[in-house]
């Protein structure tokens, strides 16, 4: 007879390492991802399921399944992993490309992310930041170590405070007019 009502939906996102085989005295088992806790885990060695508390697991941003009683040469172990989707998982460094972001605008390389996870323009000219307020300051370079052009517009007022060394054979090329205070 069919069940008639409801039914919960559930799912999971399983993950799992290859088979494999352990070197002598093998007691850690690198996982590709974190594993939110060793009830997530299913682990056998030899086809033997083992129990969650002969295992413990540690790392970030993957884990290491440690076992509290070592392999032996020889021995097949599998771990499988089983994350309830709405289980935070947290993926690795580096692996989490632009198109994965939710951000507003289109990047080009003209702009910047910003803190708020849209994309800003790079001001051409002009003033970046507010040097007007209490406790913000402008800073300038002390020393030229290679070679540098510096262009300025004739529309906007630029200048360099302080002392600035240009070491060694390198030069400093001024375009435009640039006041030293």
């Amino acid at each position: 007879m069919a069940y008639i009502g409801k039914v919960e939906l559930k799912a999971s996102d399983i993950r799992e390492i290859a088979p494999g085989t352990a070197t002598a005295s093998q007691t850690d088992i690198p996982l590709g991802w974190l594993a939110p806790n060793v009830q997530s885990l299913i682990v056998t060695i030899n086809g033997v399921k083992q129990q969650t508390n002969s295992y413990t697991i540690a790392g970030s941003p993957t884990t290491t399944v440690t076992l509290s009683a070592g392999m032996t040469l020889g021995d097949d172990y599998q771990v499988i992993g089983i994350n309830d989707i709405g289980t935070t998982i947290v993926p690795a460094d580096g692996t989490v490309t632009r198109p994965k972001l939710s951000v507003s605008g289109t990047p080009d390389a003209t702009k910047f992310l910003r803190d708020d996870m849209s994309w800003q323009a790079i001001p051409s000219s002009g003033t970046i930041g507010d040097i007007t307020t209490a406790n913000n300051f402008f800073q300038n370079w002390n020393e030229i170590t290679t070679n540098t052009t510096s262009t300025f517009a004739t529309s906007i007022n630029a200048a360099i405070i302080g002392p600035i060394t240009v070491t060694g054979s390198n030069v400093w090329t001024i375009s435009g007019t640039l006041t030293f205070l």
